[in-house]
């Protein structure tokens, strides 16, 4: 359900879908995966810090290495992003 509603709004707003309306579908879903985890017996707050620490990922998002340029100014400068420990979730996580 998602990916039709995120196909959707991109095919109505074109351009304009990453300033708002693409946001919508992505809450859905967000929301519907949390709904989905707690359903499933995961607590509120491991399905919590299962999401904090998915969100502590963002810089791989921004800084993947998509074009040669980059990766090649990466491998210059020496730069990384250390990875985070993982966030342990479900039922026995305290």
């Amino acid at each position: 359900m998602p990916t039709v509603l995120v196909a959707g709004t991109l095919a109505r707003f074109v351009l304009d879908a990453p300033d708002g309306p693409i946001q919508v579908p992505l809450v859905m879903g967000a929301m519907t995966a949390a709904l989905v985890a707690m359903r499933n017996g995961h607590s509120r707050s491991a399905v919590q810090r299962a999401g904090q620490g998915a969100s502590s990922y963002a810089p791989y998002a921004v800084f993947d290495d998509p074009s040669p340029a980059r990766s090649v100014l990466h491998g210059i400068s020496g730069f990384q992003i250390e990875m985070t420990q993982p966030v342990a979730a479900g039922p026995t996580a305290q």
